[in-house]
């Protein structure tokens, strides 16, 4: 299934739309609608899939393969992403947010990231959008390490997460993680001379935060 998918390029799509509306009016012209109504209805499922999901399964199949520029370009052919349906324009920012953090953009990600929270998604979801907000956050404590506001972000997004039903066992996995070195129990922190507040902001630092499952997309 997935190999068809990866098939089903978007411009292989954009291909079969073209084709089929040349041959609808061809058709249309030559033999009237009694067979022109067959590359029509092609074309008005193409037509409405990429208005109601839009670019976004084709960039998430880049992500997957680490090609993050390859997903850039292709969600710029989403006509507009408030018409996107089914969850799709929430993954949409999502990984406008993903790209950005892998581009060094930490303030447009942190951005785009707020803006998913505010659309009606699955927990699962956002899970992963909090588990990005927390990696941000420990990106802003690495440059300022005695800064407290980030630490209590920090605390407040994963409380936040504590709401949610999250059923998928990579999210809940990392948020378990999140949770340990919140409460300075996690196995890396024991080792360190100075558990604790110290210590949770030294394996930041080092970057203990893992990054959420949608950024491998």
């Amino acid at each position: 299934m997935f190999n068809l998918i990866q098939f089903f390029t978007f411009q292989r799509q954009v291909v079969l739309f073209f084709a089929c509306l040349a041959l609808t009016v061809l058709l249309w012209m030559t033999v009237g609608f009694a067979w022109a109504w067959i590359p029509l209805l092609f074309v008005i499922v193409l037509g409405t899939k990429h208005l109601l999901i839009g670019t976004v399964n084709g960039a998430a199949m880049k992500m997957q393969m680490g090609d993050a520029d390859g997903a850039g370009k292709l969600l710029k052919y989403t006509i507009k992403p408030s018409w996107l349906q089914f969850g799709y324009h929430g993954m949409y920012y999502f990984m406008k947010s993903t790209i950005a953090m892998q581009k060094g953009d930490v303030k447009k990600a942190e951005t785009l990231t707020n803006h998913v929270l505010t659309m009606k998604i699955a927990d699962d979801f956002k899970g992963m959008a909090y588990l990005q907000l927390i990696n941000i956050n420990a990106m802003h404590l690495q440059r300022d390490p005695k800064n407290q506001i980030f630490i209590n972000k920090i605390k407040e997004l994963h409380l936040k997460t504590k709401k949610l039903r999250i059923t998928t066992p990579q999210v809940k996995e990392q948020l378990d993680q999140v949770d340990l070195m919140l409460k300075g129990e996690h196995e890396s922190q024991k080792k360190m001379a100075s558990p604790g507040k110290g210590g949770m902001k030294a394996m930041m630092q080092q970057g203990f935060m893992k990054r959420s499952p949608g950024k491998r997309k």
